[in-house]
């Protein structure tokens, strides 16, 4: 469960399944949320707005990690598994976070796209 808000919780299971979906069209990706939490993330601002918040943080490669949060703190990290599934504390739980920083969508076209390219996913299922 992601969250106890029922709309949030709903858009935040069809951004997962676009994950999947994705991943299935785009084979020489390695996993669907490798390189994927800002525009999981972002996909899902797009969908329920102010309902939630996108955070960012420094990995343990240095990269940054983006999630959401709920307005009652609930964390909402659509691809946390590529971390947990290598035994790897998830930045968005982990001491990580306690220097999050406040995300914003970017305009960087290659993320666009990939964003749209989910809301297209979920549009069409």
């Amino acid at each position: 469960m992601y969250s106890t808000n029922p709309e949030v919780q709903r858009k935040s299971e069809s951004v997962a399944a676009a994950l999947m979906k994705y991943f299935e069209q785009n084979p020489s990706m390695k996993s669907p949320y490798d390189g994927m939490c800002y525009v999981a993330s972002a996909t899902l601002k797009k969908l329920v707005g102010y309902d939630v918040v996108l955070w960012k943080t420094r990995d343990n490669n240095n990269q940054f990690h983006w999630w959401c949060e709920t307005n009652t703190g609930e964390v909402i990290d659509l691809t946390s598994k590529q971390y947990t599934d290598k035994n790897i504390e998830s930045p968005s739980t982990g001491r990580a976070a306690k220097n999050k920083e406040r995300g914003r969508i970017l305009s960087f076209g290659s993320y666009k796209k990939k964003v749209d390219d989910l809301l297209e996913i979920i549009k069409n299922s």
